[in-house]
């Protein structure tokens, strides 16, 4: 009797812990199959999932259910991928919850599209997701968990803050297991778009999109501006960089990410 009641007591032990270990699921199958329904070309389809938001809200709620005991037993790589998916997911909700887009008042709404998520009253440390019990902006997630957490300068070629201006949104979902690589492709494919980075070499002048300027402090920790460029611009521009190289800013497209443009 007592080995069978040791035996079960095990089973059980181990049962909970398994269940507990894959409770979330770290492929983000829905995050995926949702990015690759409405996705396209970094663009998205809001006007379809606002008329069928039943999809988008299960891929919050799976988010939502993670608890801090949870997440703290996961690698560094598993925290990174998901507080990445956390702030593209919560950027799609703010549009979404706001959409249609309708201008604001006031003088700052004058500097931006109206469609911009920038016409959103307080977008970036408005409430969007509630995460361990606690809600969350986008400040808070790119400031103090990726930015202060991670220290990796990548991460701002992967989180979409819904601009045209920012990053391709990625039509897969950032996953622990190639999370080296999607970020690597995603620097790539920014330095690649000419709206993002382009060289004079005649001139010897880079213009870069503003990305850089805001958030100069996260690269010069890893050498500086150019010294990131080089690793990730194609090899005849990257030889030509110099730290006398000079650069001059764009202009940043606040445009909603939305297809049909």
């Amino acid at each position: 009797m007592n080995n069978t009641v040791i035996s079960i007591g095990t089973f059980l032990a181990i049962l909970f812990t398994s269940v507990s270990a894959f409770a979330f699921d770290h492929s983000y199958s829905d995050w995926d199959q949702f990015l690759e329904r409405h996705v396209k070309n970094g663009l998205v389809d809001y006007s379809e999932i606002k008329k069928s938001p039943a999809e988008f809200e299960e891929v919050v709620r799976e988010l939502e259910d993670v608890t801090i005991k949870e997440y703290e037993s996961w690698p560094q790589s598993r925290k990174m991928a998901f507080w990445i998916n956390a702030y593209n997911i919560g950027a799609i909700k703010h549009v979404l919850d706001n959409y249609p887009i309708k201008k604001s008042f006031g003088l700052s709404a004058l500097r931006y599209p109206a469609n911009s998520i920038q016409q959103i009253p307080d977008v970036w440390n408005k409430p969007v997701l509630n995460l361990f019990g606690k809600d969350v902006s986008l400040n808070e997630i790119e400031k103090e968990r990726l930015r202060k957490g991670f220290k990796d300068p990548r991460i701002h070629f992967a989180i979409v803050c819904a601009s045209i201006g920012c990053p391709v949104l990625r039509e897969e979902a950032y996953k622990a297991d190639k999370l080296d690589a999607q970020l690597n492709d995603q620097a790539k494919q920014f330095i690649d778009t000419p709206s993002k980075f382009r060289y004079d070499m005649d001139k010897d002048t880079l213009s870069l999109s503003p990305i850089f300027k805001w958030f100069r402090e996260d690269f010069e920790k890893k050498g500086g501006v150019i010294s990131f460029l080089k690793n990730y611009a194609p090899r005849n521009t990257a030889s030509k960089l110099s730290d006398t190289t000079r650069i001059k800013w764009q202009d940043y497209d606040w445009s909603l990410n939305e297809q049909g443009r």
